[in-house]
């Protein structure tokens, strides 16, 4: 089987890379398209990395704009001359929704794999998704009834479950005193707006409490980014923070799950990782901050008014204003907030509140069956139903 992927980001690649590995044992598969190292140990040899996909926001977007076109151009010639089985898209809604006409207009099974936000903003977006998706994969546990009544009938969507879990083991929680996790994003568009922030705020707590200790598992895009290397260096913008800090921060290449589940609280960015967060049962405090402009522009142009966190979202459900962690956003996201929210977290009763709730994560978030086993098979019976 032949397959084009597109996987832009961190965790679209980890999820993506699973997926495959899940799709190998029923035969082999070939690969060609956009992924990071987890698909490239799959066989992938991409025409773009992932490294260089990943954007937040609006503005962050335009500034790419001609980049995104010729790699659009790319992958159609790609598709036209490789002629894939399937293609499967994971996320990045603003590239793949413009990919997925033209791969449906080649003649090319389009499964799209974790839905755009559409219940959030843009809406109007399902309409489009039905005239060129042809399986949407779910991973959200409310998106079912969503897309059951706002989306046209022909659009089909499956339910399969989150994949953090099966990609983050069930183990217990064990919470090291003193000990807390940074967690600035996997982007470099992230780090730009939350490092800063969040480490001054460490240094801020650091200063109060000497016994304090601080882990930053760092994503495997961002290990080789000049521009992380610069902010982690102590003559770089952030010294002061990080000699205050001194030997108590330590920068660990290890997935985030082995640093949150012996961290007593987070920061961290909003979006999957505050998942792999409430599947660990780490109590947090969330940040999000994109440039004015986008935060102008959602303000005034989008209607959605509840939570932004993807763990508040999976526990209050679309627009409650129930929220289990703390979100900081935009003008909130200065260390002095940063750290007056992780006092308030490491205080009892919240912090002992907030963990009880967060070991619900789990729970919510299974299906029937293993997630990843779930995709696999409706892929492959999706395309068995199409073959001649």
């Amino acid at each position: 089987m032949k397959l084009l992927v597109v996987a832009g980001e961190a965790s679209a690649d980890l999820h993506a890379g699973h997926l495959i590995e899940r799709l190998k044992k029923s035969g082999p598969v070939s690969l060609l398209g956009i992924g990071g190292g987890r698909l490239v140990n799959e066989g992938l040899a991409p025409v773009r990395h992932a490294r260089d996909m990943a954007v937040v926001g609006f503005t962050e977007a335009i500034r790419k704009i001609p980049q995104t076109l010729r790699l659009l151009r790319e992958l159609e010639a790609l598709a036209k001359h490789e002629k894939p089985d399937a293609a499967i898209l994971f996320d990045l809604p603003d590239f793949n929704l413009r990919l997925a006409p033209k791969l449906r207009a080649l003649g090319i099974p389009v499964i799209y794999y974790a839905s755009p936000q559409v219940w959030a903003w843009r809406s109007g977006r399902v309409h489009a998704m039905a005239e060129c998706i042809d399986l949407l994969l779910s991973i959200l546990p409310f998106e079912k009834d969503w897309y059951a009544q706002n989306a046209p009938a022909k659009l089909r969507l499956e339910y399969v479950g989150h994949p953090v879990l099966d990609e983050i083991p069930d183990l217990p929680y064990e919470p090291v005193s003193h000990r807390l996790a940074i967690l600035p994003g996997s982007r470099e568009s992230e780090w730009r707006k939350l490092f800063g922030p969040m480490i001054g705020a460490a240094a801020l707590l650091k200063r109060a409490n000497p016994y304090l200790q601080f882990e930053l598992p760092l994503a495997e895009p961002l290990r080789e980014n000049a521009f992380v290397r610069e902010c982690l260096s102590g003559e770089g913008p952030h010294g002061d923070s990080l000699r205050t800090l001194g030997e108590s921060f330590r920068v660990k290449s290890v997935p985030a799950c082995e640093v949150l589940r012996h961290a007593q609280a987070a920061w961290i960015a909003s979006g999957t990782a505050t998942l792999e967060a409430g599947v660990v049962g780490v109590p947090m405090v969330v940040a999000y901050k994109v440039s004015g402009t986008t935060a102008f522009l959602f303000r005034h142009l989008v209607r959605y008014r509840g939570a932004v966190a993807m763990v508040n979202l999976i526990h209050g459900g679309l627009h409650s204003e129930t929220r289990v962690v703390p979100e900081l956003l935009q003008n909130e996201v200065e260390p002095e907030p940063l750290a007056s929210a992780m006092r308030e977290v490491l205080r009892e009763p919240t912090w002992r509140r907030m963990r009880d709730q967060l070991a619900r994560t789990r729970e919510i978030l299974r299906g029937p069956g293993l997630p990843l086993d779930n995709a696999a098979l409706a892929i492959q019976h999706f395309l068995r139903e199409r073959r001649p």
